[in-house]
């Protein structure tokens, strides 16, 4: 680990600098900031339009791929796809042009339906985004598929196309920069993921880099359940040398850069050795006539970083291995749907159905054993280079109960080992979750506020100021796996903002030394008239 990686200042200003804050009366205009009082900011940019990100990034010269977009359902129902690990598909299945094509239009692709803002039309995406400012852009390294020649290539949201980069087989050259993650090295093909910053930060600011692993970890909930629905083992990889990987895609690091890396499938044998990789001058579209700096977001990435493949092997080498919970309080066990009885529709109908739902049904409950399905669906974990297999996740989830069947109103810890959840103080918390997310009516309304906290000062310990993307990578990873698993059941779900240490300081003394890194609100969805 570098010596500015071990710096976890860095990784705690940033925190400080980002967080939202409760300023007043929401009449008076200006109600919450961003930031540490008495240092504190607006919390939303968004000063000139003119400057408004294009939400694709478009290759003038690449030679365009077709791909196939009407694609068959896969034989794994949606559930059991999203429950999957990563490293559960044991099936020989080999990924080809349509898995691609399946990956991309079911992570990034268009969801077919649109919005105005601003008297402009946008287009939402098939996985959530933060204020649907889309920053992502998919890149896959493959080997030699059965029908698509060896390369890296870019996934073109805007006409659901890829465009070949490089040609040759660079698996080798990822696996280097991934410290010989045998994962990679095996991997038919290395999914790349990465942020144009400038994208979100349009709009949020230097909260920015918090959001790219926020939505990087709802586009992973949806790659992983695609490849298990296809058969194929998947396995998050954060511990490469940022530099190489860049370098290899083409993308300058800084105002694009990968945020992290997936291998998909398994090979018979390592990749061979890589071509020769010379710097790529590929023009594309402006995304912007100029940008604004926002400082703390270069600070932390730079801070974050590994240099080479030695330093990412270092990284991972020893996981943080974090005891589960012993509970103190009073145990509801969990009553999960039997497999035999959870809807059968496929991965494919079930993201096309996915909403962001911010209107729900206060007065009706939902079942007991569909909120049940959601907790344990959802946080079976994922396989990762830099967490040990099955083990303890590195949050908790804390949970605000309004209106389930049965399961009396108030606040309740998520324990995934003893399959039940612990009841930490009875009472009805409506208000107290709506001003929690910063004001909004639909946390009220809600029937479960799902808070993930996790204690940043053992993460940031172990893993320097690389694991905060880790930390806010994996909340949002397996909140995404219950906004998905939320559709197969009939409801609804949305991803929201909090007040950060009004979060922690609602879930005292349990949260003590913990901080908020995302939260997701679900229930039963009220039509409007």
């Amino acid at each position: 680990m570098s010596d500015e990686n071990r710096d976890t200042s860095v990784a705690r200003s940033f925190h400080a600098a980002t967080k939202y804050v409760w300023l007043g009366d929401e009449s008076r205009g200006r109600w919450f900031a961003m930031g540490t009082p008495p240092d504190v900011e607006a919390p939303i940019w968004e000063q000139d339009w003119s400057l408004e990100p294009l939400p694709f990034k478009i290759y003038e010269t690449v030679p365009r791929v077709a791909i196939p977009r009407e694609l068959p359902p896969s034989p794994i129902p949606a559930l059991q796809a999203i429950a999957n690990t990563g490293s559960d598909s044991v099936s020989k299945a080999f990924p080809d042009r349509a898995t691609l094509a399946q990956i991309g239009l079911l992570t990034n692709g268009l969801l077919g339906r649109q919005f105005k803002r601003r008297g402009a039309t946008g287009e939402f995406r098939t996985a959530g985004a933060t204020g649907a400012r889309y920053h992502l852009e998919l890149y896959f390294v493959c080997a030699e598929l059965p029908d698509l020649p060896a390369g890296i290539y870019h996934y073109a949201a805007h006409d659901h196309s890829l465009g070949r980069l490089r040609p040759g087989d660079y698996r080798a050259a990822v696996a280097a920069a991934a410290g010989g993650e045998p994962a990679v090295e095996r991997s038919p093909v290395v999914l790349a993921v990465t942020s144009t910053f400038w994208r979100n930060a349009w709009r949020y600011k230097a909260r920015a880099y918090r959001h790219a692993f926020w939505d990087a970890g709802t586009a992973f909930a949806n790659v992983l359940a695609v490849a298990a629905a296809s058969g194929l083992p998947a396995k998050l990889v954060l511990g490469y040398a940022d530099g190489p990987v860049n370098a290899l895609l083409g993308v300058d690091g800084r105002d694009e850069a990968a945020v992290a890396l997936c291998a998909i499938g398994q090979a018979d044998r390592p990749a061979p050795p890589p071509p020769e990789a010379p710097p790529l001058a590929l023009p594309t579209r402006p995304v912007s006539p100029r940008q604004v700096e926002f400082p703390h977001i270069q600070m932390l990435h730079r801070a974050s970083g590994l240099g080479s493949g030695a330093q990412a092997a270092s990284w991972r080498a020893e996981p943080l291995q974090r005891p589960p919970a012993d509970p103190a309080g009073e145990l509801v066990a969990l009553r999960p749907v039997p497999d035999k009885e959870l809807a059968k529709m496929s991965i494919e109908e079930l993201i096309f159905r996915r909403r962001s739902t911010r209107h729900y049904d206060a007065d009706v409950p939902i079942p007991f054993d569909a909120f049940s399905s959601l907790l344990e669906v959802s946080s079976r974990g994922v396989a990762a280079d830099c967490l040990p297999a099955g083990s303890t996740a590195l949050h908790d989830l804390y949970l605000i109960v309004n209106n389930v069947d049965g399961l009396a109103p108030g606040v309740y810890l998520h324990h995934r080992h003893l399959g039940a959840i612990e009841l930490l103080k009875k009472g009805d918390f409506r208000q107290m979750a709506q001003r929690l997310a910063v004001g909004q009516a639909y946390a009220a309304d809600a029937h479960v506020n799902c808070y993930y906290l996790t204690a940043l000062g053992p993460v940031l310990e172990r893993y320097g100021n690389r694991g905060y993307r880790l930390a806010q990578l994996e909340c949002s990873l397996y909140a995404g796996k219950l906004h998905l698993a939320t559709h197969a059941l009939g409801l609804r779900a949305v991803g929201s903002t909090s007040l950060d240490d009004e979060v922690t300081e609602f879930f005292m003394p349990h949260a003590a030394g913990k901080s908020y890194m995302f939260v997701t609100v679900f229930g039963r969805r009220r039509r409007r008239a």
